[in-house]
Order: C-alpha cells, then structure tokens, then sequence
C-alpha cells in the first residue's frame, strides 16, 4: 500500500508537467516510465512499458490543449499498477507486462474524464474568485496558482491510487485459473505492440519537429535492448 501511495504522488506531481506547468515533457512515457520503475524498485519496467507506450501516443503530443484519450495518465496508470503487480506476482512478469499495456490504453480514455473533472473544478475555483474581485477583495495571484496546482494533483493523485488498489483487486480473483504458459503469449503480444507502436509513428518520420523525440526514443530504446543483451 506505501509503494502505491508513493508511486501515485510521484505520479501526480509528473502529471502537472502534462499541461498545468513546467513543459519539459517528465509527463511523456519515456521519461516518467523510468522515474516510476526506478522509484518503485523495477526501472527495467519503467523503460520498457515507457518505450512501448511512448510509441503509441507519439503521434499525439499534447502540445496546447489537452489530447483525448490522456495517454500521459493512462501510461504512468499503468507503470505504478505493473510496478506493484509484479512484485506481488512475479511469476507472471511477461504477461502482465503485456496486460499493463492493454490497460494504460484502458487508463487513457479513463484519464480524459479526470482532466474534464480537473477543468471543471478549476472553472468553479475561478467563478467564485471572479465573485471576491467584483466584492472588491484582495486576490492573491500566487495563492490562486498554488491552490489550482495542488487540486490538480490530488485528484490526479486519488485516481491513480483508486484505479491501482481496484485492478490489482480484480487481477486477484482471476489469479487462480491464470497458467505459466500466459508468460509465453504476453512475450509475443509485446513485439505485436511494438510493431503497431512502430506503424502508429512511421508517418511522422518526414517531419522534421519529432527527429529529437526519435533520437531520445533510440537512446532509451537501445539502452533497453542492450541492457536486456549484456
């Protein structure tokens, strides 16, 4: 339970990156796979579902307003739950990994719905300022910010520990008719992901705005390969 909360509050604050502030892309799967994995003792993990799931929504970047689905929140969802899935049930390993794929695709159109939330809590925040300044009261700009941000988290924040607790429930129940041989299917399924990542990004190879994203997607890549290797 510690590893979920602190996995969903480091989760969180990464989220913020997606479209509330800072802008350097810690929300993007390849970056905050491997902070999560790394955090919640399984790296290898991080950078493994962080390349697959990068692939998939490259061709999204929420650059401006918000991308639906929110693959960023769907993939860091499935990081924290693999993370704690597979120290719980290390014997499935290659098959959850498969499975958290499915699933931060799953967590992606569940994250549109908290942005939503998110946008709409804000706007009653910013109504009732609105109320205060026709009042003629004193609006603290960095106070206003502060407290926008940290609801922006704590929802985040809750979510990521709800969803978690409540799939790692239901992969339980259906623990005892699971079998070894799932390790061998999960193992082809993840190359099958890899091509469709590939084919979902291909077109974007003629414009030159993502050859740095290819670049970094390489080095994590690789990295990952070689280190599998030696």
């Amino acid at each position: 339970m510690e590893t979920v909360i602190l996995l969903s509050a480091v989760a969180a604050i990464l989220m913020l990156d997606n479209s509330a502030a800072f802008q350097v892309l810690l929300a993007q799967p390849i970056f905050s796979g491997p902070i999560i994995g790394y955090i919640g003792g399984n790296v290898e993990l991080g950078y493994e579902l962080g390349f697959l799931l990068q692939l998939v929504w490259l061709s999204d970047l929420p650059i401006g307003a918000a991308i639906i689905p929110e693959g960023n929140f769907g993939s860091m969802a499935a990081t924290i739950l693999g993370v704690y899935l597979i120290g719980l049930h290390p014997q499935y390993s290659e098959f959850l990994v498969f499975l958290m794929i499915c699933y931060g695709i799953l967590g992606s159109f569940i994250g549109a719905k908290v942005v939503n939330l998110i946008r709409k809590g804000n706007e009653i925040y910013l109504n009732s300022l609105q109320k205060k300044l026709e009042q003629g009261k004193i609006i603290h700009l960095g106070r206003v910010i502060f407290f926008s941000l940290l609801f922006n988290a704590a929802v985040v924040f809750i979510f990521f520990v709800a969803m978690t607790l409540i799939f790692a429930k239901l992969f339980g129940l259906f623990q005892g008719v699971l079998i070894p041989e799932l390790n061998r299917i999960g193992m082809f399924a993840r190359v099958a992901i890899l091509g469709t990542g590939i084919g979902l990004t291909i077109t974007l190879f003629s414009e030159k705005r993502w050859r740095p994203f290819y670049v970094i997607g390489l080095l994590f890549g690789g990295g990952w390969v070689l280190y599998e290797i030696f």
